[in-house]
């Protein structure tokens, strides 16, 4: 008998929730919603997690802006609310896979359940024990990146 692989099947190329990220990025750019370009990222900290690295890593790099912030009537995030939750801005491109309706408001989840974000962040599975609705995808960032966005998103007002 051979022992059960620890890996996500989610996680590999070609699954499932690969494919709906991929499509996600795509219907982002395609709407005109996805970051135009990409800042370097920040450098490494002699102290490790940063607020800084936690703002780069949520506007470009894991682009959680896009989905957890309202927008106006043009489709433009509204400044200073970002990251507040908000309707869904794009609908699954599968007909039998449903997307959630809201993505959360994750400045409050940082503040009241950060353990919960950093769990989410590094395994794919959310302070319910499951994995969150799509088109969230199952991150499988390393503790600095994740606590550095609950740091980072504490200290938005």
């Amino acid at each position: 008998m051979t022992p059960m692989s620890t890996r996500n099947e989610d996680s590999r190329p070609g699954s499932r929730s690969v494919l709906l990220a991929a499509a996600l990025a795509a219907a982002l750019a395609a709407l005109g919603l996805a970051t135009s370009s990409a800042a370097p990222p920040p450098p490494e900290s002699a102290t490790g997690a940063s607020i800084e690295r936690g703002r780069y890593l949520t506007h470009d790099v894991a682009m959680c802006v896009q989905c957890h912030s309202p927008r106006d009537d043009k489709g433009k995030i509204l400044e200073g609310r970002e990251f507040l939750g908000a309707a869904m801005p794009i609908r699954s491109p599968y007909p039998s896979v449903q997307f959630a309706f809201n993505a959360p408001n994750i400045r409050e989840l940082a503040r009241s359940h950060g353990d919960s974000v950093i769990r989410l962040l590094r395994t794919g599975i959310d302070r319910n024990g499951k994995a969150p609705d799509l088109p969230m995808p199952p991150f499988r960032m390393n503790a600095e990146d994740a606590e550095s966005i609950v740091l980072y998103l504490r200290s938005l007002n």
